[in-house]
């Protein structure tokens, strides 16, 4: 500092009025970044949370929480549960740009009700993409999310390995939660998301999806499988269960794509043998509406059944114009030869679907026998409109109603 502090001193006064507009200039960039700085700290930066929000919440000891909290950077969740105490989160508002609850390898065991979830512009990121997942947990003891409201989030993602004992106090229930444009986008780019994937190693007795209702909206969602079951295990006692949900729209992104392999939902196996195969899960009661590809499927797993569930597809947008992409009702299929595809059954469902570009009906893929036994299910002789699928939405209310369950928050937050 010394020698710098010299040579300065000895600097002649010409030199010093000569470059005077350096200095100024100087001292304009030092008093906009003190300004910047201030404004951050006073929330006026872009990545601040709103008013009515706060920001980021990390969580590390269990209890209950409640609040606003959002993340405006794809690289910050808004809640990151950092404990396997239980936490309860409700009668809250998050919002994120990725991440809006997450937990990774603390064993949670996490309760999320009465809260809503609304996707922000995704931001870029670092290491991997990071959708816009409501909840993303990667080990787990026990998920409960119910009365829930999610719009343009990434859904829900359960992975790597559960770590319960297997009671009913600790397994998963996703139930009376609504879904608007479950959306894949993050910053440049698309993940392949779903309102719900298992993904994880470990048998699970007494996991539940039901009583959820999720709508997509052409070109507007960013949809895989909405409900998709990959090398993950119920018990031969206590199967997954998967019933009684309104799941309407899957279609690609963006919408003049005439390839996608999403739809509606979906036992997965890939790269794995019979004992680690997705096994025991029951599918029934569900109502499939507009979706492109497929409805129900069958793609590797054993002693899945889908039963009783109710597809129809009009293959037609809101303008009128037909779908472009490939449209279908059941299938089942041993596709990835891992011999674990066996003990499968789709029966007793009611199907009107129209093949692509409405041509043609393609309620029952030809070679489903092969992988399921496949039978008594009911092809519907109408006509198959977009009024046939606004009937289904009419008797997904009617069942609420009769049933007496109301979906989404229970109260106003």
């Amino acid at each position: 500092m010394r020698s710098i502090e010299a040579t300065f001193r000895h600097r002649s006064h010409s030199l010093l009025s000569g470059r005077g507009w350096l200095f100024a200039f100087a001292a304009a960039i030092l008093l906009f970044l003190a300004i910047a700085s201030l404004m951050r700290e006073l929330n006026f930066s872009p990545k601040a949370a709103a008013p009515d929000y706060e920001g980021p919440l990390i969580i590390t000891k269990g209890g209950t929480y409640s609040g606003n909290w959002e993340s405006k950077d794809s690289d910050v969740a808004a809640v990151d549960v950092r404990t396997k105490e239980p936490v309860i989160i409700e009668n809250s508002k998050i919002r994120g740009a990725g991440f809006l609850i997450r937990s990774q390898g603390y064993g949670a065991n996490i309760t999320v009700r009465n809260t809503e979830g609304y996707g922000l512009r995704p931001t870029p990121y670092t290491d991997y993409m990071k959708p816009r997942r409501f909840l993303a947990v990667d080990v787990f003891s026990n998920v409960v999310v119910e009365h829930c409201y999610m719009e343009e989030t990434a859904g829900i993602y359960l992975g790597v390995e559960y770590t319960g004992n297997g009671s009913p106090e600790q397994t998963i229930k996703i139930r009376y939660n609504k879904a608007l444009n479950i959306n894949g986008q993050v910053y440049s780019g698309k993940d392949r998301v779903q309102f719900v994937q298992f993904n994880y190693r470990g048998e699970v007795p007494h996991a539940e999806i039901a009583w959820n209702e999720v709508i997509n909206q052409p070109g507007v969602s960013a949809v895989e499988d909405n409900i998709n079951i990959y090398n993950s295990r119920g018990t031969p006692q206590s199967p997954i269960r998967i019933h009684n949900n309104y799941i309407q729209g899957a279609f690609p992104y963006p919408l003049h794509l005439e390839e996608y392999s999403g739809g509606g939902i979906i036992a997965d196996s890939p790269g794995t043998d019979s004992l680690r195969a997705t096994a025991y899960v029951k599918v029934y009661e569900n109502h499939l509406v507009g979706l492109g590809n497929y409805c129900l499927g069958i793609a590797g797993g054993n002693n899945i059944e889908m039963h009783h569930n109710r597809a129809v597809v009009a293959a037609r947008f809101p303008s009128g114009k037909p779908y472009h992409f490939w449209t279908s009702g059941i299938w089942a299929k041993d596709y990835y030869k891992m011999s674990n595809t066996f003990d499968n059954s789709m029966h007793h469902n009611t199907l009107a679907v129209l093949g692509k570009d409405r041509t043609w009906r393609n309620e029952v893929y030809d070679s489903t026998f092969a992988a399921a036994a496949e039978y008594a299910n009911h092809i519907l002789p109408d006509s198959v409109t977009k009024d046939l699928e606004a009937t289904e939405y009419d008797l997904w209310q009617e069942k609420l109603r009769s049933n007496r369950i109301k979906i989404g928050p229970l109260s106003h937050l």
